[in-house]
């Protein structure tokens, strides 16, 4: 008889950690991606999502299962093994009166139920639960759906009961979770990189597209000075001579000046007119289409909408005056995003990158690059406001453009800036090497 009293007990406890582990493991399932089973014909999706589209009833549900099973095991150990224990004390010689006795057996009784209970009926069901959040879920679901139907109308009441306390103390118990806020998927992203659940490109891309809505178009710009572009007269000799050293697929065509853009040459465009017409009737301004013009203020986000609305590929850029500060392709843009794109004409060419690390302390950086992208690589604080490109700022750190083959070393704070590369009109290519600080310990004697 004893031996079925403690199974008896033994299922208690686990009933009560199953209804333990299916609370955590509901309310730790993804919402989202239950209510998408659900909708693809997932049977158990179905069962699942009906239960924690309204949470007051799961729980209510689940908490009069734990309180059943809690009470029945306590009413139960008490009854059957408290009068025992209590006449075994008397029969050892306990000088207690027995009726002492009994209460002091179920006290103890008591307590070393809820040690079992809070072990085996709460704690480990609860840690497995939030490891194996939706296996479990989908083991519970149909017990806890049967259990809900047989106690609907208690289930209501306690519903009915819990949302109008909430009511009164102001809380909706039909609103949404708080969303997690920018800082805290930050935070989760870094969590599963260091766990190896993100890999670092993906990592790198997430936060990425947080800083994509802080970017405008001067930070991603090919400056005026880059561009490969096409005068409006230019012959047909000259516009391919070009297109086959260049390898774009779309030139800004210019009339007098570059702050003039008057079109934009897409390749495709010229090779059908020369497969159509005489091309001694060629005439650059018949063949150009419309140029889409942006301020270099613009967002990011904006303009990347924006052109994708009009079916837009290149851009060109104005500055405060309305004159050409450069150009930016939606290439460009998604490349914030997912990082580099590789031409269709070759693999990646590491020399030619805006900035690459070659060790750990060194990169290799092109002189164009903007200096507040350089902020956090150097982890140094460079100004800013006062220069646009490392090019400017070191040319104003020499004191004047360094002479083609000169070499010459920068020493800004901790880092060392070894130029290696000049041309006619600015510093090309630039190795930043960042010093490492010694540090010293002295010992007291």
């Amino acid at each position: 008889m004893t031996t079925i009293a403690v199974l008896i007990l033994i299922v208690l406890i686990l009933l009560n950690g199953f209804f333990a582990a299916s609370e955590i493991a509901l309310v730790s399932l993804n919402e989202n991606k239950v209510k998408r089973n659900a909708e693809e014909g997932d049977k158990k999706a179905k069962k699942l999502y009906a239960l924690i589209y309204e949470p007051s009833r799961f729980l209510s549900t689940i908490q009069i299962g734990i309180t059943l099973a809690g009470f029945l095991a306590s009413a139960f150990a008490a009854d059957f093994f408290a009068g025992p224990l209590a006449e075994a004390l008397v029969a050892m010689g306990v000088p207690i009166a027995l009726s002492t006795l009994e209460t002091i057996s179920i006290v103890f009784i008591t307590l070393l139920l809820a040690y079992f209970t809070l072990v085996f009926g709460e704690l480990v069901p609860k840690q497995l639960a939030l490891q194996k959040a939706e296996a479990i879920a989908n083991v519970a679901v149909t017990p806890l759906t049967l259990l809900f139907k047989i106690c609907l109308p208690i289930v209501k009441l306690l519903s009915f009961s819990t949302n109008t306390s909430l009511k009164l103390l102001g809380v909706d118990p039909h609103a949404e979770n708080e969303e997690a806020t920018e800082e805290e998927i930050r935070l989760m992203v870094e969590d599963g990189g260091e766990k190896g659940t993100i890999h670092k490109e993906e990592k790198q891309m997430i936060h990425n597209i947080f800083e994509f809505d802080d970017k405008t178009a001067s930070d991603i710009i090919t400056h005026r000075t880059d561009m490969s572009v096409l005068s409006v007269n230019a012959s047909l000799e000259e516009v391919i001579q070009l297109v086959n050293a260049e390898k774009y697929t779309r030139f800004p065509v210019y009339e007098n000046d570059l702050d003039s853009i008057v079109g934009v040459l897409h390749v495709k465009d010229l090779f059908q007119f020369t497969s159509n017409h005489d091309q001694s009737t060629f005439r650059l301004r018949d063949v150009i289409r419309k140029p889409y013009f942006v301020v270099e203020t613009q967002s990011l986000d904006v303009l990347f909408r924006e052109m994708q609305k009009n079916n837009v590929h290149i851009a060109i850029v104005l500055d405060e005056y309305g004159g050409t500060e450069g150009l930016l392709t939606i290439e460009g843009i998604i490349e914030e995003i997912v990082g580099d794109i590789f031409s269709e004409h070759g693999g990646r060419d590491l020399s030619d990158e805006v900035l690459h690390s070659i060790d750990e302390h060194t990169f290799s950086i092109a002189g164009i690059t903007h200096l507040h992208q350089l902020e956090e690589p150097l982890k140094l604080d460079l100004p800013t406001e006062e220069f646009d490109t490392l090019s400017g700022f070191l040319i104003d750190q020499i004191g004047s453009l360094p002479s083609v083959g000169e070499q010459p070393t920068v020493q800004y704070k901790d880092v060392i800036f070894n130029i290696v590369e000049v041309t006619e009109k600015r510093i090309e290519r630039v190795h930043a090497t960042i010093q490492k600080k010694e540090t010293t310990e002295t010992e007291e004697d």
